[in-house]
C-alpha cells in the first residue's frame, strides 16, 4: 500500500487531534454496541492534551511476516512527531517534514486537515470514524487476562483496503491493536505497546531542524 511506507500514511499522525469529535453523520452505518464503545474512546481522547505512544508495526501476507519495526509518536494538539528507524515525520500544524535517514533527504509540504492519508491512524481514526467508516461490533473475549473488544470498520467509499480491525482494552478504554486489510492480501498491524497521556512536550519537538542534520537534501513541495 503506497500510503503505508511507514507511514507516510501517518497511521499515527493525529491530524485532527485538537478538534472536537464531530456528530455522527447517520446512525444506520453503526451498530449500537460499536457506537457506544467508540464514543467512550472519543471521550477519553478528547480529555488528553498530549499523548506519547510506542508501537510495533508489522506487515504480512499469506501468514508470512514481511517487515517489522518499532516506532513512537508524540502528539500535542495538531502537532505530532512520528519516529521509526526508516522515517521521521514532523508536523507543527502548518508544515510537515518527512525525513528519510538512509536517503538523507527531507520532503517539506503544507499540512492539510483534509488529507485522506491522515485518516488511517488509531487515534484520529476514533475521533472521526463516523465520517469515513461503517462500524460493527464483532465480539468481546478474555485474552491473557485482558478483556478485549473487537470492532471492524468498513470504508464508506472505494479504497485499496476493505477493513480495519480494532482490538480495544475494555477496562482501559484504549486501543491495543489496529490491523488494516488490503484487497491484495496484505495486512498491516500496529500494536500499541505504550500509551502515556498528558506528558509535557515543548513545541520545538514538532519542527524539523536542518542544523541537526548536516548535508540533508531539502525537497520543498509547497
Amino acid at each position: 500500500m503506497k500510503h503505508i511506507t511507514l507511514v507516510a500514511v501517518c497511521v499515527f499522525s493525529l491530524a485532527l487531534w485538537g478538534q472536537n469529535s464531530q456528530q455522527m453523520l447517520t446512525k444506520k452505518f453503526h451498530d449500537s454496541e460499536s457506537e457506544k464503545i467508540l464514543k467512550e474512546l472519543q471521550t477519553k481522547l478528547n480529555s488528553c492534551s498530549t499523548v506519547l505512544i510506542e508501537f510495533v508495526f508489522q506487515s504480512e501476507k499469506n501468514d508470512k511476516i514481511i517487515d517489522e519495526m518499532r516506532g513512537s509518536l508524540s502528539v500535542k494538539g495538531v502537532k505530532y512527531t512520528l519516529a521509526t528507524k526508516t522515517q521521521l515525520i514532523y508536523c507543527n500544524g502548518v508544515t510537515i517534514w518527512n525525513y528519510m535517514p538512509e536517503q538523507k533527504e527531507v520532503t517539506v509540504s503544507d499540512y492539510s486537515q483534509n488529507d485522506d492519508s491522515q485518516i488511517i491512524n488509531p487515534l484520529n481514526l476514533i475521533k472521526n470514524y463516523a465520517q469515513h467508516y461503517k462500524s460493527d461490533f464483532i465480539k468481546e473475549s478474555l485474552n491473557k487476562g485482558v478483556m478485549e473488544q473487537i470492532i471492524d470498520l468498513t470504508p464508506l467509499k472505494a479504497s485499496s483496503f476493505y477493513k480495519i480491525r480494532l482490538v480495544i482494552d475494555k477496562n482501559k478504554k484504549q486501543i491495543i491493536r489496529l490491523t488494516l486489510y488490503e484487497k491484495d492480501g496484505m495486512q498491516y498491524t500496529y500494536a500499541i505497546t505504550k500509551f502515556l497521556a498528558n506528558q509535557p512536550m515543548e513545541d520545538k519537538k514538532f519542527t524539523f531542524d536542518t542544523v541537526l542534520y548536516p548535508g540533508v537534501e531539502v525537497i520543498d513541495m509547497r
